[in-house]
C-alpha cells in the first residue's frame, strides 16, 4: 500500500511533464532568434528589449491565474492556455510590425502563465507527500531540456530556412502540447464542487519563502543579463560558458534527486543550497580567469539546482490542496520578478559602482531574505518525512498554514 501511495510517475504526471516540455521547447524556439529578427528590421533595441519583456510582465498575472486554478479547476487552465500559445506563436509569421508584435507576445506571456501555473499545480497535487521534491526536480528538468536543445535547433533552422518555418513548427509544437493537455484529468475540488471560495490568506511560512525566492533569483537575473559583459571586463571572452555550465549541472543534478532528498530537512536543505549559490557568485564576482569561472559557475548551478525547487516543496507542503494555485501563482511571479529586477535595478549599480559591486549587492540582499527565511521559520524543526506522514490523515497541515499562526 505505501508503495503504491509513494508512486511517482502516473499517467497523468507524465503527461503534465511532456506538455511542459513542448510548451517551453516552443518558447524557447521563439526566443533567441526573435531579437534578430527584429534587429534585421531595423528596430531599435530598447524596443527589442521591451518587446521580450511583454511576456515576462505578464507573469504578474499568475496569482490571478493561480486563484482560477483553485477555483475552476487545473485542466481548463491548461488546456486554454497551450491553445492560446499554440495560435498566438503562428502570428509571429504573418506579422512583422510593432504593434502586432507586441499583442503577439502578449498572448503569448497569457498563454504561458496560465499553463505553467495550472501545471505547477498539477505537479504539486500528483506528486505523493514523501517524493514532492523529487516530483518537481522532474518538472523543472522538462524545462531545462527545451532550454538546452530548442535554441540550437532554431538558430540552425533559421540559417537553412529562415524564420518562417521556425514559428509554424513552433506553433505546431505548442499544439502538441494542447493535444498533450487534453489526456490529462484534473486533479483538484473545484469551488463549485466545495461548495464556496476558500480566501487566499498567506502564512507567515508562505511569505518567508516568498522573500527568499525573490533574493535568489535576484541574483541569477544578474548573472543572466550581465555575466558575459563582467567576464569581458576581466579579460575573459568565455563569459557564455556560464550558461552551458549552468544548465548542464542543473540537469544532471535535478535528475539525481530521490527519495533521499526528500528525506532531508527542507530549511536546511534551503540554507545550504543559499550559501553555496553565495558562495558561487562571490567568485563569478572576481572572476578574472576561465578556470575562475568554471569554477564558479559550477558551484553557484549546485546551489541554484535545489533552491527554487526545494521552496516550492516547502510551500505546498504547507499549502492546502485549494491554495495550491494562489500559492504556486504567487510564487511563480515572485521568481520571475527577482529575474527582472536582477537587471533592471542592479544594472544602474553596475554602471555607478562596477560589476563586482553589483554581484556583492545582489548578494547581500538574497543574504538577507535567506537570514530572514531562515529566522522566520524556526518553528518548522520536523523533516518532510513527517510532515507529509501527519498529513496522511486528510488534515492537511492545517496547523501549519492558518494565518498568523506562529507569527
Amino acid at each position: 500500500m505505501k508503495e503504491k501511495e509513494d508512486r511517482l510517475l502516473s499517467k497523468d504526471f507524465i503527461l503534465v511533464c511532456s506538455s511542459n516540455f513542448l510548451a517551453f521547447f516552443s518558447i524557447y524556439m521563439v526566443i533567441p532568434v526573435l531579437p534578430v529578427f527584429l534587429e534585421e528590421r531595423a528596430y531599435s533595441n530598447s524596443f527589442i528589449g521591451f518587446l521580450m519583456s511583454v511576456a515576462t510582465m505578464v507573469a504578474l498575472l499568475r496569482p490571478l491565474f493561480g486563484r482560477l486554478a483553485d477555483d475552476y479547476g487545473r485542466r481548463r487552465l491548461l488546456v486554454s492556455g497551450t491553445l492560446l500559445l499554440g495560435l498566438s506563436t503562428f502570428l509571429y509569421a504573418s506579422f512583422a510590425t510593432a504593434v502586432p508584435l507586441l499583442i503577439i507576445r502578449f498572448l503569448n506571456g497569457c498563454g504561458l502563465a496560465a499553463f505553467h501555473t495550472a501545471a505547477y499545480a498539477m505537479i504539486g497535487d500528483l506528486a505523493p507527500p514523501r517524493r514532492r521534491l523529487q516530483a518537481i526536480a522532474i518538472f523543472y528538468i522538462s524545462v531545462d531540456v527545451s532550454i538546452a536543445l530548442a535554441p540550437p535547433a532554431a538558430e540552425a533552422m533559421r540559417l537553412a530556412w529562415g524564420y518562417t518555418p521556425i514559428y509554424l513548427l513552433a506553433g505546431g509544437i505548442a499544439l502538441l502540447s494542447f493535444l498533450s493537455s487534453l489526456l490529462v484529468r484534473e486533479t483538484a475540488i473545484t469551488r463549485a464542487q466545495r461548495g464556496g471560495r476558500v480566501k487566499a490568506r498567506f502564512t507567515p511560512l508562505q511569505k518567508a519563502v516568498f522573500l527568499a525566492t525573490i533574493g535568489s533569483t535576484l541574483t541569477f537575473g544578474s548573472l543572466q543579463t550581465f555575466i558575459v559583459l563582467s567576464s569581458l571586463s576581466k579579460g575573459v571572452e568565455e563569459g557564455e560558458l556560464f550558461f552551458t555550465v549552468f544548465a548542464a549541472t542543473l540537469i544532471a543534478f535535478r535528475l539525481g534527486m530521490g527519495k533521499r532528498a526528500d528525506a532531508v530537512n527542507r530549511r536546511r536543505l534551503i540554507t545550504a543550497s543559499g550559501l553555496m549559490t553565495l558562495a558561487g557568485l562571490a567568485i563569478l564576482a572576481y572572476t578574472n580567469s576561465l578556470a575562475l569561472l568554471l569554477v564558479g559557475s559550477l558551484i553557484y548551478a549546485l546551489g541554484f539546482a535545489y533552491l527554487p525547487t526545494t521552496l516550492s516543496a516547502l510551500l505546498l507542503d504547507h499549502t492546502p490542496p485549494d491554495m495550491r494555485g494562489s500559492a504556486l501563482g504567487v510564487f511563480m511571479a515572485v521568481f520571475d520578478l527577482g529575474i527582472g529586477l536582477g537587471g533592471i535595478a542592479l544594472g544602474p549599480v553596475a554602471d555607478a559602482l562596477g560589476y563586482s559591486s553589483m554581484y556583492l549587492l545582489g548578494g547581500a540582499i538574497a543574504a538577507l531574505c535567506l537570514f530572514y527565511f531562515h529566522a522566520r521559520t524556526a518553528f518548522v524543526v520536523s523533516s518532510h518525512a513527517h510532515a507529509a506522514g501527519s498529513s496522511q490523515g486528510g488534515k492537511d497541515e492545517r496547523r501549519d498554514f492558518l494565518p498568523g499562526e506562529n507569527g
